[in-house]
């Protein structure tokens, strides 16, 4: 067995020390982690490769990577286990709506990057597809089956008090429709239709808007307990505002809509 003087071991104190500030250094410095909802077309989505692909993240690309310089990484998965992945700390930012629970542990860039508004989504077959095409108001849901995915806030805010059957993806949700399980979807258009296209529903299931719920403005968030995160959350919404002026956003849109 090998004993150490004392002499030695006190040699080896600044050496510790000095390890524990590199490795702390290197985890500071490591990249910003980004995360989204795997199965959200066209905003967010796995594409063939595995790889997050969408309108979001070309925009966290726009602003985070290209405007400020930061390195990020890119992760897609469920949407109720991104939202706890800041919430524990082992994920740094995502892209949605602000709402009080989200407010708790995360700190948003003002500026809103997207908006969306709402559509009724239903199977083209229903027996009760006139009832459904006259809906309105959110009163008007009652007596229906609706379908959401888990995790879904706008959900949860806006239809509280009706039954609503989570399935684990919007996906799955519109599975359930066309299958008549459920009666309908009601949802942000852009989300709704880019779901329906990608798993080839696109005869049946239709939609159209409803005044239901306020728009929908996605804003760039980032987990409170991220080191300085107010000053980044300033530069954030600086790189968004000037994006936004000089055409980036509109043209990333454009390029998943036209």
């Amino acid at each position: 067995m090998i004993r150490l003087s004392r002499r030695a071991l006190c040699g080896l104190v600044p050496l510790a020390v000095g390890a524990l500030a590199i490795g702390t250094k290197t985890a500071r410095a490591a990249d910003l982690k980004v995360v989204f909802y795997n199965a959200f077309p066209p905003l967010s989505y796995d594409n063939d490769a595995h790889e997050i692909v969408g309108i979001l993240p070309d925009m966290i690309t726009e602003i985070l990577g290209n405007r400020l310089k930061l390195p990020i990484t890119m992760q897609g998965m469920p949407w109720a286990r991104a939202q706890a992945s800041l919430q524990d700390g082992s994920a740094d930012a995502f892209f949605t709506l602000i709402s009080p629970p989200r407010l708790e542990y995360a700190v948003f860039a003002p500026t809103s990057l997207i908006t969306m508004r709402t559509n009724v989504f239903y199977a083209v077959d229903n027996p009760r597809k006139a009832e459904i095409e006259a809906i309105k108001t959110v009163d008007d849901l009652k007596g229906f089956r609706q379908g959401d995915y888990v995790g879904n806030g706008f959900a949860e805010a806006t239809f509280k008090g009706l039954p609503i059957d989570y399935t684990p993806t919007l996906e799955s949700t519109f599975k359930k429709i066309e299958a008549g399980r459920t009666d309908m979807f009601v949802g942000t258009d852009l989300v709704g239709k880019g779901v329906v296209k990608q798993v080839g529903l696109t005869d049946k299931i239709k939609s159209f808007p409803v005044d239901i719920g306020a728009p929908t403005p996605l804003n760039i968030g980032i987990r409170k307990t991220y080191p300085d995160v107010a000053a980044l959350i300033a530069r954030v919404d600086e790189a968004c505002m000037a994006a936004q002026k000089d055409g980036t956003i509109a043209k990333i849109i454009q390029k998943y809509t036209t």
